[in-house]
């Protein structure tokens, strides 16, 4: 509620003529507003079409050609998926998910969206639905259409939201944006993982993220509700955590990117774990790189 009363405020203003921050291929508040529709129309008919024509056909049609999955490692989805036969026989589950939030970057070319994820048994004696958030970043491509280009979703104890969730956009921080941001590369991207490292290696674990993250933030664990606000960050976070990172892209208009790679750290007083993790930066006012998504996907334990 809060996150669209203030977008809504924000598109108020832009319309009485403040400039969106951005760059040279920024975007009207109006073309936002519309992607942003368009981003999370995209995701429902993701959905729609994965609970008609199951997971396989569902996942070829809305991957990017280079789109990552998780299984648990990371993988080129589509690729994988168009070497594996059809699926024979009824299917024993459904997936299901629809988008709760979302951004897009100032050109309007890569955005991402999250939100509630359901597992129903659909077998002659079902087992209680399993729930979780899914988190995907999405790449505008050539012929306009949307395709996902890196997917993690994460299991949680209860449900985040009813499937039928309403969509509410990032306006807010998109206001913020500075005007003008300098280019950033593939290896600054590289660096901003590797400086994410060190400070949690210097600092300690929450204080780093305390000074890494956006305003608006979400971290994602597996196993876990997901956390929005910093009043959670000492009850998720302890021990060490470093992120190597594998690959990513960023936003033409430069205010946007997301990461992918590998994941190493130890709870408080356990041995080490490993796993794989997305992250979503974001661009500020200030001209500063803040983490505004936090996905982590453990391996399991051999």
């Amino acid at each position: 509620m809060i996150v669209r009363a203030a977008y809504v405020n924000g598109v108020a203003l832009l319309l009485l003529g403040i400039t969106i921050a951005g760059s040279a291929q920024k975007i009207s508040v109006e073309t936002r507003e519309r992607l942003l529709l368009e981003l999370a129309a995209a995701e429902r008919t993701f959905a729609a079409t994965t609970v008609k024509e199951g997971f396989r056909d569902g996942f070829i049609k809305f991957f990017a050609d280079d789109g990552i999955g998780f299984g648990p490692h990371p993988e080129r989805t589509r690729e994988k998926l168009m070497k594996s036969p059809p699926a024979s026989g009824p299917r024993t589950v459904i997936f299901n998910w629809s988008p709760r939030f979302g951004d897009l970057s100032a050109a309007g070319d890569l955005g991402y969206t999250t939100g509630p994820l359901i597992f129903t048994d659909t077998t002659e004696n079902p087992k209680p639905a399993r729930h979780g958030t899914y988190f995907s970043v999405w790449q505008k491509q050539t012929d306009g259409s949307w395709k996902v280009v890196v997917d993690m979703g994460v299991d949680t104890p209860n449900a985040v939201a009813p499937i039928a969730t309403g969509f509410s956009p990032a306006g807010p921080v998109y206001l913020r944006r500075v005007e003008n941001p300098k280019e950033f590369s593939k290896d600054d991207l590289r660096q901003l993982e590797a400086s994410f490292s060190e400070l949690i290696a210097t600092s300690g674990i929450v204080a780093a993220y305390e000074k890494q993250l956006d305003m608006q933030f979400r971290i994602h664990r597996k196993g876990l509700m997901p956390v929005t606000d910093r009043s959670g960050l000492a009850g998720l976070l302890n021990g060490t955590a470093r992120f190597d990172f594998l690959d990513g892209k960023i936003a033409k208009s430069n205010d946007l990117a997301y990461a992918y790679g590998k994941y190493s750290g130890n709870a408080a007083g356990s041995e080490a774990i490993l796993g794989y993790y997305v992250h979503v930066w974001r661009l500020d006012a200030a001209g500063q790189w803040r983490l505004v998504a936090d996905v982590l996907n453990l391996l399991d334990k051999k």
